[in-house]
C-alpha cells in the first residue's frame, strides 16, 4: 500500500521531497495509515530503481540540498494499477488478543480485565477524537472529495465502535466469570 500512497500523493500534490511526503502522509492519510519516515525512504529507493518515479536534486540557495521525486509514466500505470488491486476487497482481520484470551487460563485474570478495561478508554478516546478531526478536516475538503472523505471516516469510526462494543461485553464477561468463581 506505501507504494500507492506515495504515487497517489505525488500526483496530486506534485513533486515533493521525502519529507514533504512523509508530512502529507501524517496531515492527509494519518485516519487510515501509519507509515514511518524511514520507510517512505525505502520504497522511494525501490520505487526510482524499479523506474516508477525519478529523483532530481535541487538545492535553494544556502538551504541543503534536497531529492525530490516525481513520477513517471510508469509510475502513473502502476499507480492504477494498484488502484484496481484494492478493489478487490477481502476482509479478514486477526487480532493478538484473541490468542491472549485463548491461553488465558495462563494469565492473570486482573491484568486481563485491567487490559480491556484501559482498551476500553482508549477506544473511547479514539472515537472522541476521530470525530472532532472528522469535524475540522470537512470543512477543508474540496466539495468533490467531500462524499470519499466521509466514506474514509465512517468506515474506521464503525470499526472503533464494532471493537468498543467487543471489548466491553468481553469486559463485563470476565468479570461476571470473576466474580461467579469467588461465590
Amino acid at each position: 500500500m506505501i507504494p500507492l500512497y506515495i504515487l497517489g500523493l505525488l500526483m496530486r500534490f506534485g513533486p515533493q521531497h521525502g519529507y514533504r511526503i512523509k508530512k502529507l502522509m501524517e496531515e492527509q492519510l494519518e485516519d487510515f495509515t501509519q507509515i514511518k519516515l524511514p520507510t517512505v525512504y525505502y520504497h522511494l529507493e525501490k520505487m526510482e530503481a524499479a523506474g516508477l518515479i525519478t529523483a532530481q536534486r535541487d538545492k535553494q540557495g544556502e538551504r541543503t540540498e534536497k531529492t525530490v521525486y516525481l513520477v513517471s509514466n510508469g509510475g502513473i500505470d502502476k499507480f492504477k494499477e494498484l488502484l484496481q488491486q484494492t478493489l478487490q476487497i477481502q476482509y479478514r482481520p486477526t487480532f493478538d488478543i484473541d490468542g491472549t484470551l485463548y491461553f488465558s487460563d495462563s494469565l492473570d485474570r486482573g491484568a486481563l480485565t485491567d487490559s480491556l478495561s484501559r482498551h476500553v478508554s482508549s477506544l473511547k478516546k479514539t472515537l472522541d477524537e476521530l470525530e472532532l478531526h472528522r469535524n475540522a478536516t470537512m470543512v477543508h475538503i474540496p466539495e468533490d472529495c467531500k462524499i470519499s472523505a466521509n466514506i474514509i471516516f465512517e468506515h474506521h469510526i464503525l470499526h472503533y465502535q464494532a471493537e468498543l462494543t467487543w471489548a466491553e461485553q468481553a469486559w463485563k464477561l470476565l468479570k461476571e466469570d470473576e466474580a461467579y468463581g469467588k461465590s
